[in-house]
Parts: C-alpha cells; structure tokens; sequence
C-alpha cells in the first residue's frame, strides 16, 4: 500500500473501533444489575474486499455483539477520544494477537475482537479472534465460511460468526394444546412447538398467548451450552357471559347441563358454541345459539314475550293440565293430568262394575219372575234383593268417581285461568274529586 494512502487506513481503523452503542447496566449493587464483559472490536482486515466492505461487515458484527446482551460494547467516539488524549495512532492492520493486545490495554477493556474478511471466488471467509487483554493470550478464535453475495454474509453471516464467539443455549418450547404464540424477551418470535436458537445466558422472559386460554408468562433462566426443554400446559381461560332482559328471575339453561340461575346472571364458559335455554312462568320459552369464540365478555338480553291466560284457560277446558303445561308450570300440568286421568280410569272402571251389577240385578229379577214354587221364589227374591243392594253401591260408587274426576277438571281449569303466573297489579294513586279534594283511588289490572 502507498505510504500516502496509510493515514487513511489509519483513520478509518480507528473510526471503526468499539460497537455502535454500549447498553445500559443497572448500577453496581442495584437488583437485577448483572456484570457484563467490556470489550472493543477492531474493524476486520479486508482481503480480497473493499475497505468500505471490511467496515459495513464489521459494524454489522458489532451490532450482533451488542444484541447478545453479554457485553459492554465500547463506543467509536470514546475510542477516538482515547486515542486522541494518549496521541497514538495504528500504523497498519491490527489483526494479530499483540496488536489486540495493546489496543486493549489502552482502551481499559476486559476483551479485545478483531481479525480477517477474505474472498475467494464465491465463497467468503470470516476469521475471529477474541484476545483475553490481562492475559494477552488467544481466549477464542473461529472461522466461518458463506458462499453467495456480500448482501448474505451481511444478513445472516455475521450474526452466526458472533454465536459461535458468545457461549448460548437453545430451547425448545412447547405447549398443550399447540400453536401458542410465543414471546421471548417481549418479542414474538413464533408458535410452538418452535426451537429458539442461541439465546444468552441469563434470566428470559417467556409468555405464550393462545386465544381461549389464559395467558402464560414465566422467566427462564439459561445457565449452560445445552438445548432446554420448556413444556407448558395452558390453562383453560374463562369468559363471562352476562345474561339479563324480560322477566328478571327466569331460568337459564347453558347446553341442558350448565344452570348458572336466573335472570340477570353471569355464566363463566370457555371458548365453545352453546345452546342457551330461557323460561318463565307465563312466557313463551326462548333458545339461541352463543359461539365464544373472542377474547371478550359477552352480554345478551334475552325479553321473553307474555303467553296468554285465556289461551291457558281455553287449552285447560279441553285437555286438563295442558294449560298449567302452557304457561310453564310444568309440575302443576303434570300432576292436574295425571290426577284426571286417574279419576277418569277410575271413573271407567266404576261404569263397568255398574253395568256387570246392573245386569245381575235384572237376571235376578227375571228368575224370580219366573220362579214356580214358593221356594224357589223366595231364594230368586233374595237373590235379586242382594243384587240390588249391590248395584246401589256401584252406583254410589260411579257417582263418587265422576265427581271426583269432574272436580279436578274444574279445579285445574281454574286453576290454569286464576293462578296464571302474573300477579294482579294494584296501584294506589290520589285522584281529584269534584270539589277538588283528593281521594286515594285504587286500581286493578289483571293481565289476560
């Protein structure tokens, strides 16, 4: 090289020493403050590259030195003061183990990095050295081949040249049930079961985010060159459901196993699709499908419409218990039901006694009609006197079954017209008279 051109060099060497910006540490003694390495880093000697190459290359490096997170990275400016302050200047390429060595010492840092970027081809080379500057011995030296362009060895090359330098551990994480989001260090970084490579050592944190479970988030803390193994189970998350309208104090049903109570409740349910089930006494029933299915509350108003007193009565006067069954009251139907049916089987059987009965009765009538001696007359007359004392108790018997079933089809028929669900609404108002003067006037609305 000419000796003209040496200042240059020189220059540029030195304006390319130390990382781009160094990261901030807590204070000594201060919680969470870690140690971190200082270190300078020398622009890489070019061979076979240009000198802007050599300082793009190297300054991507620092970057990637700086992303670890186990360094404190010298900055070019404190680099040049220093060096303005000591008026020392490189001479030449400080690529070898002694020069690091002294720019170390002079910079008053822990660690010194530098070395080579040649090409041969397509196929480009970076050689690293990381020198110990007390000991001033080689404390780790790799090499790293890329064929392709000088755009790929900038993107990604330099990044892996720098993780073989800095020890790192992998992990890989999974979750039940799979495909969770994963943020490390809070950044997305993808879904498991995913492998995250070439972390620093050191506390990270972890979060995983599925919608429809609760969200995780833990630290892992990487101590040694090894692949850890990170398996979560999330936990199912829980949505409430807020379900209100018209009447209050209806019964909800969620899928007719979940009863979370009556109008207005909350039914806390996981992602799902569900059958939701309201009734009321004296309301016509109401069912609809909810899918949950975002990470939201939901809220429904459900107004259920007014079933009809008359139709409950008219629906009575035909089939007892049906209008207790229309208007809800399901139990009193079923009881009212069963009950007729019951006095109208009893009734029927009774009917039949009384016809067996009766017609014994005239059989007996007929032998002691034509019964010829005084004898047989008298055991016909007995015969026919104990039939018809028999057939007066069947006759009791009927009437007390018809009664009895009659009864309880005009007991369920007003019931089903006077005991509709709905109260009488009452209001007391004061209401002016002729004169002037107030009177409390009382009014009564009963719904049909």
């Amino acid at each position: 090289m000419p000796a003209s051109r040496k200042p240059i060099v020189i220059a540029a060497l030195l304006a390319a020493l130390a990382a781009t910006a160094a990261l901030a540490q807590p204070a000594p003694g201060a919680p969470g403050a870690t140690e971190k390495t200082a270190v300078a880093v020398l622009k890489f000697e070019p061979r076979n590259i240009s000198e802007a190459e050599a300082v793009i290359l190297s300054d991507r490096l620092r970057a990637e030195l700086v992303n670890t997170g186990q360094y404190n990275v010298l900055e070019r400016e404190q680099m040049d003061k220093i060096l303005r302050e000591q008026k020392l200047q490189l001479t030449g390429a400080c690529s070898d183990a002694s020069c690091l060595v002294k720019v170390g010492q002079l910079m008053a840092v822990t660690k010194m990095m530098g070395g080579t970027i040649s090409k041969i081809g397509n196929t480009y080379t970076v050689q690293a050295r990381v020198i110990d500057v007390e000991k001033g011995v080689i404390e780790t030296e790799v090499s790293q081949d890329f064929t392709g362009t000088i755009e790929d060895v900038q993107q990604w090359g330099m990044k892996a040249v720098v993780w073989k330098i800095v020890p790192s551990a992998s992990l890989f994480v999974s979750s039940i049930p799979a495909d969770a989001e994963i943020y490390w260090d809070d950044r997305k970084v993808g879904r498991t079961n995913f492998k995250i490579e070439n972390q620093a050592f050191g506390p990270h944190k972890l979060v995983l985010h599925k919608p429809g479970y609760e969200e995780y988030q833990g630290t892992v803390t990487l101590r040694d060159v090894k692949d850890y193994d990170i398996k979560v189970r999330l936990n199912v998350k829980l949505y409430d459901v807020k379900i209100g309208g018209t009447p209050p104090g209806a019964t909800v049903t969620v899928n007719d196993t979940i009863r979370p109570g009556v109008t207005p409740c909350v039914a806390r349910l996981p992602f799902g699709t569900y059958t939701i089930r309201v009734a009321a006494k004296g309301y016509h029933k109401s069912s609809g499908l909810l899918a949950v299915d975002r990470d939201q509350d939901y809220s429904l108003t459900i107004d259920l419409k007014r079933r009809s007193r008359a139709k409950a009565a008219l629906f009575s006067l035909f089939l007892p218990g049906s209008g207790q069954r229309y208007s809800n009251r399901t139990f009193f139907g079923t009881a009212y039901m069963l009950a007729w049916l019951g006095g109208l089987g009893w009734t029927g059987f009774m009917t039949g006694d009384y016809i067996t009965s009766r017609k014994d009765t005239d059989d007996a009538r007929e032998d002691y009609e034509q019964a010829i001696t005084a004898a047989a007359a008298q055991e016909a007359f007995d015969e026919w006197q104990s039939q018809h004392d028999e057939l007066a108790g069947r006759q009791k018997d009927l009437r007390t079954a018809a009664m009895v079933t009659g009864g309880l089809w005009a007991l369920q028929f007003i019931d089903a017209a006077a005991f509709f669900p709905g109260r009488p609404r009452v209001a007391v108002a004061p209401q002016a008279g002729d004169r002037g003067e107030l009177r409390t006037a009382v009014s009564l609305t009963y719904n049909w």
